[in-house]
Formats: C-alpha cells, sequence, structure tokens
C-alpha cells in the first residue's frame, strides 16, 4: 500500500513538473510579445502645446479658460490630442479654434464646450500637412476673449 502511494505521488508530482515546465515557455512568450507591443507604441514622442483665453469681464488670471494638448507623428498621420477646461462656469462656451496647413491652404475646424472636454482627432501627412495653429476663446457668438495662437511648422 506504502509503495503504491508512493508511485501515486510520484506520479502526480511529476506531472505537475511536466505541465509547469511547459507552460513556462508560453508564459515567456506572452511576457516577450507584451513587452515588443509596449516597445512598438512608445516609438513616438509627444510635443506639448497649450495656451489661455483672454481676458475679459474683470476676469483673473485663474478663472480663465485653458487647454492643454499634444500632437505625435506615427504612421504617416499627424495625431492630436487637446484637452479644454472652461474655470470661471460662467455659462458662456469656450472654443478652440484649430487650423491646419497643406497643399491647398489653411483649414479651420471650431470646437465648443461648456465645461472640460478632450478631442481626438488625426491628419494624413500625404496632402502637404506642414503645420497648426491653435488658439482658445470665451464668450458668446460673436463677442469671444481669444487668446494668442500656438504655432507648429514642420
Amino acid at each position: 500500500m506504502r509503495k503504491l502511494r508512493s508511485i501515486l505521488v510520484g506520479t502526480a508530482l511529476a506531472g505537475a513538473l511536466a505541465t509547469g515546465v511547459a507552460a513556462a515557455p508560453a508564459q515567456a512568450a506572452t511576457t516577450a510579445t507584451a513587452g515588443t507591443a509596449a516597445v512598438a507604441q512608445a516609438q513616438y514622442t509627444k510635443h506639448w502645446f497649450s495656451g489661455y483665453s483672454g481676458f475679459g469681464g474683470g476676469e483673473s488670471r485663474g478663472e480663465r479658460s485653458y487647454y492643454k494638448g499634444y500632437w505625435y507623428y506615427s504612421n504617416g498621420r499627424y495625431h492630436f490630442d487637446i484637452k479644454t477646461w472652461d474655470r470661471d462656469r460662467d455659462r458662456e462656451n469656450t472654443f478652440i479654434d484649430f487650423s491646419h496647413h497643406d497643399d491647398r491652404g489653411w483649414h479651420n475646424r471650431r470646437f465648443s464646450t461648456g465645461g472640460h472636454r478632450e478631442w481626438k482627432f488625426s491628419y494624413s501627412a500625404k496632402g502637404g500637412f506642414d503645420g497648426f495653429r491653435v488658439r482658445i476663446g470665451e464668450g458668446r457668438s460673436g463677442d469671444f476673449d481669444w487668446g494668442t495662437y500656438h504655432r507648429r511648422s514642420f
């Protein structure tokens, strides 16, 4: 009986070890794949930019709207991520004017929000994309306290 129990325990132990050894290369391969994906994703550099709206209605520096964003180049495209905050909560909209330049001239996009918002978008480099400018304003339609442009050329 002892011999049978020893043989069963030994067989179970050998089986467990064999399973662990067989699983180790698969686990190592998964770790290597995850590491490669992290390196591939981190091959671009983020370039940061930011700005504030102009002063209006006696606002202090801390009450102005502001934006913070970054761009990076990856796979033939320029990617943008812009976040805005309206800090004075005066029920006026915050506007972002984003213009980009390519072989056909300047193209403008206007984004608006009443509080905090984020926009993500991209442009292909194939059309001669060679620069952008962005500014933030706050107010009612036609009456914006525009900040200065942040400009970038490539």
